[in-house]
């Protein structure tokens, strides 16, 4: 059964699916297709045919829904040559003949399986472009294009910003600890979210239904988390994840080396967040951890700009389930925190925000926003805006989930769940307009100053 209000899926020109690995994204965009749509469509992706072929056979048979699927799916599989071909002609080829085949062909929606994947990250620069491109095509030829993200690949976060420009829908699939696949589904033109969704079997067929929370759900159970500081730092990284986790059902503790990390295995952590440097006694520690407690998820964060593919290889071999750079995207943070420690804690936390509008015609609505988001423990860069020139009216902030007042020359701004050093991107979009724009303040919750201090 399909909430009514969801139609919007129907009518949507273009969609963004992300996940983290083996949630779901292929299943859902099969069940849109064959059920939802009742379409053939195209699907570009990187992976290769054998497995991609193995996936639709398995499940046309096991699935009634889907026993049709392969007259309903046709795809198109990136070129053996692709690497060799995109340094000799850059993305130029690859783009003409993709756009050729959305013109010519009798097919009404066009996939890109794996999004991210099409390019190196030296390479992201190209990925505006080729998006705009494509949902523009699409559109003028009246067929719809959804994208699938791994929000796990190294190129997630310059997609998923201009997911937020370009978008009309965005779906974010996520797997809770009875591994139901729980869909948080938002309306990017009309800054809409809606109530979480179950996509779920029944009776042998998918469904997409309201959530119904289950009240004995061991999501409610009180869980233990570690945080195991191996290296003198700033503390930042530690703070944040401490103001993330700070719910009625998470009790944190703190440890500063493998001892007193090794004390703490009688609280059996559900989850140890681990920060430090690039060392192999580091990834040996995490080895020694692992050894003493197999079933707990270690999410280690580098004190580093950035994290090497042999740097994730050693964290994974040694028994770290994540690893990112101190530069990390907070979102991608947050999704593998939920995961790691089974609870939808934070998302089911913004969900209370959705009905929210996303500019206040006064200053104080906007603190109390601001304050509304501390007491839900929800991270937050506000940070004001300031040019000599007068502002033109704003109808919504650069991205959908984002708040702002303004008044002739100043914007005040909250950006959720956006670290204070990635707020130059938000910037930088209205610096295209006022060339002597300057950021006048920056606040964080872990500061120690309140919210008035910064913003008068």
């Amino acid at each position: 059964m399909i909430n009514k209000d969801l139609t919007t899926l129907l009518n949507a020109n273009s969609m963004i699916i992300d996940s983290g690995g083996k949630a779901g994204k292929m299943t859902f965009l099969f069940y849109l297709i064959n059920f939802f749509y009742k379409d053939k469509a195209i699907i570009f992706t990187p992976q290769e045919s054998y497995l991609f072929n193995r996936r639709v056979d398995a499940l046309s048979s096991q699935y009634l829904q889907f026993k049709n699927l392969r007259d309903n799916v046709t795809p198109y599989f990136l070129d053996e040559e692709w690497n060799s071909l995109k340094q000799k002609y850059g993305y130029e080829f690859f783009l003409e003949e993709i756009l050729h085949i959305i013109k010519t062909s009798d097919e009404n929606v066009i996939v890109m399986h794996r999004m991210g994947e099409f390019f190196e990250f030296q390479d992201r620069y190209e990925i505006e472009n080729i998006y705009k491109t494509l949902i523009k095509t699409a559109i003028k030829y009246d067929k719809k294009m959804i994208f699938l993200v791994n929000n796990k690949n190294e190129n997630y976060e310059y997609i998923r910003r201009i997911a937020e420009e370009f978008t009309d829908i965005s779906v974010n699939i996520t797997n809770n600890e009875k591994n139901e696949r729980l869909l948080n589904i938002k309306d990017v033109l009309q800054h809409k979210e809606y109530p979480l969704m179950h996509f779920k079997i029944h009776k042998e067929n998918f469904i997409l239904d309201l959530y119904e929370k289950d009240e004995t759900n061991v999501e409610f159970t009180t869980k233990n988390i570690l945080i195991a500081e191996l290296d003198e730092t700033d503390h930042h990284m530690r703070d944040i994840c401490t103001y993330i986790f700070n719910k009625p059902n998470f009790h944190v503790k703190y440890a500063n080396s493998l001892q007193s990390i090794l004390q703490e295995v009688f609280i059996s952590p559900n989850v140890i967040v681990v920060l430090m440097k690039r060392d192999q006694k580091n990834f040996d520690t995490i080895a020694a951890i692992k050894k003493q407690l197999p079933d707990t998820i270690i999410v280690g964060i580098l004190d580093q700009e950035f994290v090497r593919t042999e740097d994730v290889q050693e964290a994974y071999s040694n028994g770290c389930d994540e690893l990112f750079a101190n530069n990390l995207s907070l979102d991608n943070l947050i999704l593998a925190l939920q995961k790691a420690s089974k609870s939808l804690f934070y998302s089911q936390s913004l969900q209370t925000l959705s009905a929210k509008k996303n500019i206040f015609t006064t200053l104080e609505e906007f603190k109390i926003l601001a304050n509304e988001c501390i007491e839900k423990s929800l991270f937050f860069t506000a940070f004001t805006l300031e040019s000599k020139s007068k502002f033109e009216t704003i109808t919504s902030p650069s991205r959908n989930s984002d708040y702002i007042f303004q008044t002739d020359n100043k914007i005040y701004y909250i950006a959720l769940s956006t670290m204070p050093k990635d707020i130059t991107y938000i910037a930088d979009q209205y610096r295209k307009k006022h060339n002597d724009l300057v950021v006048t303040c920056i606040w964080e919750p872990i500061k120690n100053e309140t919210l008035e201090d910064c913003i008068a």
